[in-house]
């Protein structure tokens, strides 16, 4: 798949970014540059207003209507998309979590292609939430479950939120690294969260990983070639430690692989 990768903001300072934190060994760090800033009672206040959304019928219709949206793009965006590794899906009991690596604003759209998952839920940093114009939508209808820094939404309505995707079936894409590095190709450090979730509420690891090699044409100069890889699953065995130790385990397994 030749693809020319999304242009959003100073890409100058963000590359300048990634590089200071990669040589710092930071690899989870924000890199962005003009994200929303949220303190902790601006982030109540979101996901009281999000929270309340959900209950409503406009939620579910303009759901329906982002859905629609993710899957017409996906299926654009993925069109020439080369897959490895789909025989890995083979023993797969949907629904799953799945990790990725996280490079692009639109690389949510590859996973959902790739893995034929039209229903994804994805985590995504609360933030996104307040994005305006068609972003903000999509970031808002689109099946998304914000992370925040609330201990007490973390405990509770995240939680419930995730078992609520999995109860419809809804796969849940997770992006371990965390922060988006705009595309950065090599693989970084998983943070434990998608595998502690994983164990608790005792659904299989979707390991992926999308490499990137450059494709430059006579049209497009900045092309690039991707291809999804679709890695051995990881499933948590809840006999093997505790919670904590499992996810741990999962989470070194899937780094080395990725």
């Amino acid at each position: 798949m030749t693809f020319t990768p999304v242009k959003l903001g100073d890409r100058d300072k963000v590359i300048a970014n990634i590089e200071a934190n990669a040589n710092r060994g930071h690899f989870n760090d924000k890199v962005e540059i003009h994200d929303p800033v949220l303190n902790l009672d601006q982030q109540h206040e979101v996901l009281k207003t999000y929270l309340a959304l959900r209950q409503t019928h406009r939620y579910q219709w303009r759901g329906a209507e982002a859905r629609s949206m993710m899957n017409v793009a996906a299926n654009m965006a993925a069109a020439d998309m080369k897959v490895r590794g789909a025989e890995n899906l083979t023993n797969i009991s949907w629904p799953a979590i799945i990790t990725c690596n996280h490079f692009s604003p639109i690389d949510s759209l590859l996973v959902r292609s790739a893995l034929k998952q039209p229903d994804l839920a994805i985590v995504v940093e609360l933030t996104n939430l307040k994005m305006s114009g068609m972003l903000g939508f999509l970031m808002t209808y689109a099946d998304t479950i914000p992370i925040s820094d609330s201990i007490e939404y973390m405990g509770h309505e995240f939680i419930s939120l995730l078992k609520q995707a999995l109860s419809h079936q809804q796969s849940i894409l997770i992006y371990p690294e965390r922060e988006m590095w705009f595309n950065y190709r090599k693989p970084r450090p998983a943070e434990r969260g998608a595998y502690y979730y994983a164990v608790k509420l005792n659904v299989p690891i979707v390991s992926c990983f999308v490499s990137m090699v450059d494709a430059p044409t006579k049209n497009d100069p900045h092309g690039i070639d991707f291809t999804f890889h679709i890695l051995p699953p990881i499933f948590p065995d809840q006999q093997s430690g505790t919670p904590r130790e499992v996810a741990d385990k999962m989470r070194r397994i899937d780094e080395q692989q990725k």
